[in-house]
């Protein structure tokens, strides 16, 4: 009897957004050709790593759901271990079946993925610049005041 399992790769970031789609195809090629189906798949976006992984410092995320019997697994793996268009990869067995939840990544080093259109889903918000004040703010006129001062020393040494 097939079981349910969580499939987590990450696609290399020297593939633009466009050719993803095409890697998330080949990638349920290798499924199919095991005989697993693929339940669900969803494209979670890019992201930065903590560290390069083969000299790669970005990759997109994507997270599939298959009904595949125990065999079929080992083989997948052997096949995507081989595979180029995959950095990394998991396979986890899920005892409940396909979770609800939503996954989502918090802002920072995180891109979405592009829509159907080739835009992104959501826009980023442009970061505010942080202005540290100083409790000791000089005025226009006393900061020109000490810079002829400190000028008037230089010359006359």
């Amino acid at each position: 009897m097939p079981m349910i399992y969580e499939f987590m790769y990450i696609i290399p970031s020297k593939f633009s957004d466009s050719e993803i789609d095409g890697v998330i195809n080949q990638v349920a090629g290798v499924f199919e050709k095991h005989g697993a189906k693929v339940e669900q798949s969803q494209n979670l976006g890019k992201l930065k790593f903590a560290y390069p992984i083969k000299k790669v410092r970005h990759g997109t995320y994507v997270l599939a759901y298959i009904s595949a019997e125990a065999e079929a697994v080992a083989k997948i793996d052997k096949d995507i271990r081989l595979t180029d268009e995959v950095l990394r990869h998991m396979i986890v067995k899920r005892e409940k079946g396909i979770p609800t939840a939503k996954y989502e990544f918090k802002p920072g080093s995180y891109q979405e993925p592009l829509d159907a259109e080739g835009k992104r889903a959501v826009a980023r918000k442009p970061r505010k610049p942080k202005v540290v004040e100083s409790p000791d703010r000089l005025s226009t006129e006393e900061l020109d005041r000490k810079l002829d001062e400190i000028l008037d020393k230089d010359i006359n040494v």
